[in-house]
């Protein structure tokens, strides 16, 4: 299933939202949509990063599921 939580806000606003949730990511305490977000440490991961000059710009992590796989 996909989960999104969507903002909006200023630059500063923003900061202090990152400053927040990447900590939470790690420390295996986010939650989107009352899911919490759980990185595997067993598997390899693909991040990338988007930057697109007309706006834009993505951060995005993956991994393979274990679930998928069986």
């Amino acid at each position: 299933m996909k989960y999104q939580e969507d903002y909006v806000g200023t630059k500063a606003e923003l900061s202090e939202f990152i400053k927040k949730v990447i900590p939470e990511l790690f420390a295996g305490k986010l939650s989107v949509e009352g899911q919490t977000v759980r990185i595997p440490a067993d598997r390899e991961l693909e991040y990338k990063i988007k930057y697109d000059s007309a706006g834009s710009l993505n951060i995005k992590m993956s991994w393979e599921n274990e679930e998928e796989e069986e």
